[in-house]
């Protein structure tokens, strides 16, 4: 999984852009589009794409603006507690990849709006993007359900990372930067078990990565959908035996990795070159969010304020106690 970072060579460019038109379309004041200059989406974008031309670029930027407003209403926003509120806009969502929604303009729904140029610009991924776009929408009401009913220290943590699987946003980021890199891979092949082994173990990752650098930014915002605190409040683990424990997941994701290419069969040289494109997105994903999460909690403390810089430099992250 390991291997040196690339980045887009348009990333500049399309950042510049990018950000003034999402600024506009949320009518961002100065302090708000520095802030959100300042995370970034741009970069991860780039890594997870480093071959993909402006325009494509563009939407896959146009793609991470939106999923991080749409995901931030449920995780800390007012859909977070309302299953009523939060089925009526994924229905609306939902309606327009289905070609039933209005046109949306910035003024009528910026949120939607954005998606709605992102769905009309990706043609040839449509069928993916709604498979995996409503995989992610059901489990957004999974989590908002288990919130209201305070199940979230019942589950197990096959059943959190279930659940998280579906919410962390990987699936349909995997059919975005299919899009971005232009591969073009048989439904069939798409399908078979090991290339959707690689989606997991790419979503795993990212839900270790994240839930590890955003512990102490869930505990202050009240958010309980983080392995951690699942690993201390079920199994009673202390916060460095719940530390070490992600660490052996983090393993068996390496496992589950190669086992799942060994089992990869041949479809001749032109599919087989399309898969391994594949593959190297599920990868990219994986290490660009890991590589886009160290940089970005020490650049604008996004999870770690002023330690971020030590933690990247050191590996070592304190945490309150249990």
């Amino acid at each position: 999984m390991s291997t040196k970072l690339v980045v887009n060579p348009n990333y500049f460019e399309v950042k510049a852009v990018g950000d003034e038109w999402i600024a506009s379309v949320m009518k961002y004041n100065e302090v708000e589009a520095a802030k959100n200059s300042k995370v970034d989406v741009c970069f991860l974008a780039s890594i997870w794409s480093p071959i993909a031309p402006e325009d494509r670029l563009k939407i896959m930027l146009d793609w991470h603006h939106w999923v991080f407003l749409f995901d931030d209403q449920f995780d800390e926003g007012h859909l977070k507690e309302d299953p009523t509120a939060a089925a009526e806009e994924i229905s609306q969502n939902i309606a327009i990849m289905g070609g039933d929604a209005p046109r949306y303009t910035a003024d009528s729904n910026p949120i939607r709006y954005v998606f709605q140029r992102c769905w009309d610009a990706i043609s040839e991924m449509q069928n993916r993007w709604i498979d995996q776009h409503k995989r992610y929408f059901a489990q957004l009401l999974v989590q908002v359900d288990q919130q209201v009913s305070g199940q979230n220290f019942i589950r197990d943590v096959d059943e959190y990372m279930n659940m998280r699987r579906g919410t962390i946003g990987v699936y349909p980021a995997i059919n975005l930067t299919e899009y971005g890199s232009n591969i073009n891979l048989p439904q069939h092949v798409y399908e078979h078990p090991s290339l959707q082994e690689c989606m997991t173990v790419s979503a795993d990752l990212v839900i270790l990565v994240n839930d590890v650098l955003s512990y102490r930014k869930d505990l202050a915002l009240g958010v309980d959908h983080n392995l951690i605190s699942l690993l201390i409040e079920k199994d009673g683990l202390s916060i460095q035996q719940a530390m070490d424990e992600i660490g052996n997941m983090v393993n068996q994701c390496y496992r589950r990795w190669y086992l799942a290419l060994a089992e990869l069969p041949s479809y001749g040289e032109k599919i087989d070159r399309e898969a391994m494109r594949f593959v190297e997105v599920c990868r990219a994903l994986a290490l660009g969010n890991l590589y886009w999460s160290k940089i970005n909690s020490f650049k604008t403390g996004r999870y770690l304020s002023r330690e971020g810089h030590a933690v990247h430099e050191t590996g070592i992250m304190h945490l309150p106690p249990a």
